[in-house]
């Protein structure tokens, strides 16, 4: 009888999967890098047919890691990054454009244009993008289906077009006064016909089955939830006040507002965090844009580390980082500026620094902007007395230990650092009723806790002389 689960995750710069046992326990995991492509400044470009190739390949990887076969599998759960636009061919379900990626800002004009208009939009959203994307195929749009690439990745799987609430929510189109659908009045603007959207979904639950001719048997696709979202089930945070902070290629500090919408900010707007028997539930968020991408820039980009490890080591050796400052936003700033043109910035620099301070204060600079949005989130929601946290850069214990020093609290981070495809397969069980919410909190497991070293009056004034040196 088969009992495990598999969780397939798309972020932005690779694809994993994992497969989980009902007891948390995880058995196998494969990843893969993804390669984007710059065309221009602000252009981010991805082979939406190599991710789904990347994505198979992973699939065989977790599964032979595991020493098991896709029959042991009981349930599929699906996660990716959010808001990037993936636009197919109706009959032939060939790609018809470059996906294009999240943070790609060619949907600029568009944004505004659609803000004079009366419409909520930012610039990373598909709203802004797929008029684009749909210029770049050349098709008439009643030829072809979008979606990001959750929806993506499923319809491959299984012939299913579908999306969740979560993922939804953030291209623009889900209709937020209604709390389904897509907004009528948006798409007659863009001349976008309904048939072009994929149906949405429940975000665990019966959904889809795998085609035979793709994993070989059919298995119940049970669980379709953006990352960010999904990461809060790994921690079991799913309720008003909940709260966790994952530092991936970009970085994201989440909390739970229950059944209803919260608005804490201009820059955070209300988010469905996921559609369960019917019911929305809400969160908010906050984002650093660049945090993992930053160390791979000063690692590969100007070459200072041979490798993030190397980084961390110079990081931890430097016991601070003196005068010297850095603003962590090479692609602009997110939550709670909301400047999208901003650029990176290293300041105070002397004759006397060298790497390691300038590794020390890239990990701080990381470390200031959680603290920047965890402040606007502390103003409307409670505080948990310590912060869960996961994603691949949690496992620099400089930076936790930065992150504890200017939060004030401490810092708890999660076994499985991948902690979106943790709460895919998590997601993915309870959707296939193998167990139920009340069984995450046995399910999520920490292996290290980081408690503040410094006092509060060091860290504010740490804090405030961040904010003057690197001031947009």
């Amino acid at each position: 009888m088969p009992e495990l689960l598999l969780a397939l995750d798309a972020g932005t710069t690779g694809a994993r999967a994992m497969l989980v046992d009902p007891a948390g326990m995880v058995l196998g995991m494969d990843k893969r890098p993804i390669v984007s492509r710059f065309p221009a400044p602000g252009l981010v470009e991805q082979d939406a047919g190599g991710v789904w190739e990347i994505c198979r390949a992973v699939i065989r990887g977790a599964l032979a890691a595991a020493g098991r076969d896709i029959t042991d599998v009981a349930a599929i759960g699906v996660t990716t990054q959010r808001a990037s636009v993936v636009l197919w061919d109706r009959a032939t379900g060939d790609p018809v454009a470059p996906m294009l990626v999240w943070s790609d800002l060619r949907g600029m004009d568009e944004y505004r244009s659609l803000r004079a208009a009366g419409f909520v939009a930012w610039p990373q959203v598909p709203s802004a993008k797929l008029p684009a994307a749909i210029a770049l195929s050349g098709r008439d749009p009643g030829e072809l289906r979008w979606g990001t690439l959750d929806s993506w990745l499923t319809y491959k799987l299984s012939g299913a077009h579908v999306t969740d609430a979560s993922a939804g929510w953030l291209t623009g189109y889900y209709d937020q006064a209604r709390g389904t659908g897509w907004d009528e009045a948006l798409l007659a603007h863009q001349r976008l016909p309904v048939t072009l959207f994929p149906a949405q979904v429940e975000s665990w639950g019966a959904i889809a089955e795998s085609d035979p001719a793709v994993l070989g048997v059919r298995v119940p696709i049970t669980a379709l939830i953006a990352d960010q979202e999904v990461a809060m089930v790994a921690h079991g945070a799913l309720g008003r006040g909940d709260w966790k902070a994952t530092y991936g290629t970009s970085g994201v500090l989440m909390a739970g507002t229950g059944d209803a919408p919260l608005r804490i900010h201009r820059t955070m707007p209300p988010e469905a965090l996921a559609r369960v028997d019917g019911e929305l539930r809400f969160c908010v968020e906050g984002m650093v844009i660049t945090t993992g991408s930053l160390l791979d820039w000063l690692c590969n980009g100007l070459g200072l580390f041979a490798s993030p490890g190397e980084m961390e080591a110079a990081a931890a050796a430097a016991s601070d980082a003196t005068n010297v400052m850095v603003r962590p936003s090479l692609a602009g700033m997110g939550a709670p500026h909301g400047d999208f043109e901003a650029h990176g910035l290293i300041a105070g620099l002397s004759f006397a620094d060298g790497p390691g301070q300038i590794a020390r204060a890239a990990l701080q600079g990381i470390a200031f902007r959680f603290r920047e949005i965890a402040d606007v989130v502390a103003t409307a929601l409670p505080v948990p007395e310590a912060l869960p946290v996961a994603g691949g850069l949690s496992a620099s214990d400089t930076l936790m230990q930065l992150q504890a020093d200017a939060l004030q609290r401490p810092v708890r981070r999660h076994a499985v650092r991948e902690a979106s495809a943790y709460g895919a397969a998590l997601a993915a069980g309870m959707g296939a009723g193998l167990f139920g919410e009340g069984d995450l909190w046995r399910l999520a497991r920490y292996d290290g806790e980081f408690s503040p070293k410094i006092g509060r009056d060091q860290a504010d004034a740490a804090f405030a002389k961040w904010q003057v040196a690197v001031a947009p």
